[in-house]
């Protein structure tokens, strides 16, 4: 170290040079803080110019942290606090949501998919292409209570609907063509003011040309009294058949002893009460 009262032994001019020295340096450069805080105040600020921030251990921000670069985060991260992201955000690895994630004006796309605030009832799922609903597991898809859907779409695995089915138009479906492979067979559906339950068989007239059919244990507590339909048919050569009325689940069929019979049993469930003539509201 220079020797301050000793200048005129040549010690002046390292004095001069250690001073230049600390002039032209960053007071900053390769320094260091242990066991300690660096804390500035009265509005100042850290200013980073053509360098990096890089913390190994915890960064706790009590305020607002507002970046107008790229922030990359490698490590988890925990936000206690409300959060701003003005840019395009990009997110590598996997996120768990412990709160709700509140749609504002903007929209989630996924693909084709999209799901936004508009719509009739608040809230829609969008797609441009088809839209598949598919269980993960065994278990299937419950929807409840509705489902609107507006373009072609297809549900794949067991399908649990809880409330009324309201369609409009056709009902129809398709299977796989029992004979010739890679070719679809489409069915429609019969239509009733009412929801009806239909049971059938084949059976054969005792010695006396009696028969007592015997219908599922759960009838006469899934369908009503009233409106119900029993019919009769012979079959092969034409013989005279008939019936009583249904009563604790069953009937009796007359005919020709010994001949069979086919029967058919229509009736109305409770539960599937519709209006003759609703109201038409929109958004239905």
């Amino acid at each position: 170290m220079a020797r301050i009262d000793n200048l005129d032994g040549g010690e002046l001019a390292r004095l001069k040079a250690r001073i230049s020295a600390l002039e032209n340096a960053s007071p900053l450069a390769n320094s260091s803080v242990e066991r300690g805080q660096l804390r500035m105040y009265s509005g100042s600020s850290l200013l980073i110019e053509d360098g990096n921030l890089s913390v190994t251990g915890t960064a706790t921000i009590a305020g607002f942290l507002n970046g107008s670069g790229t922030v990359t985060w490698t490590g988890p991260s925990n936000w206690n606090g409300p959060v701003n992201i003005g840019g395009t955000c990009t997110i590598t690895g996997n996120t768990t949501l412990n709160a709700n994630l509140t749609l504002g004006t903007g929209k989630i796309i996924a693909g084709t998919l999209t799901i936004d605030k508009e719509g009739t009832f608040g809230g829609r799922i969008v797609s441009t292409n088809s839209l598949i609903l598919q269980a993960a597991t065994a278990q299937g898809v419950l929807i409840a209570p509705y489902l609107g859907v507006s373009g072609p779409s297809r549900l794949e695995g067991n399908v649990e609907i809880v409330g009324n089915q309201t369609v409009t138009g056709t009902k129809s479906f398709r299977m796989d063509h029992p004979t010739k492979p890679g070719h679809w067979i489409q069915h429609g559906s019969t239509e009733s003011p009412v929801s009806g339950t239909e049971y059938w068989g084949r059976d054969t007239f005792d010695d006396s040309g009696e028969c007592v059919v015997e219908l599922p244990d759960y009838f006469e507590a899934l369908n009503k009294e009233r409106n119900r339909a029993t019919m009769v048919f012979a079959v092969g050569r034409p013989f005279l058949v008939g019936s009583e009325d249904i009563a604790d689940g069953k009937f009796v069929a007359y005919g020709e002893p010994g001949r069979e019979f086919r029967w058919l049993v229509k009736a109305e469930r409770f539960g599937g009460d519709f209006d003759v003539e609703p109201e038409k509201v929109e958004g239905d």
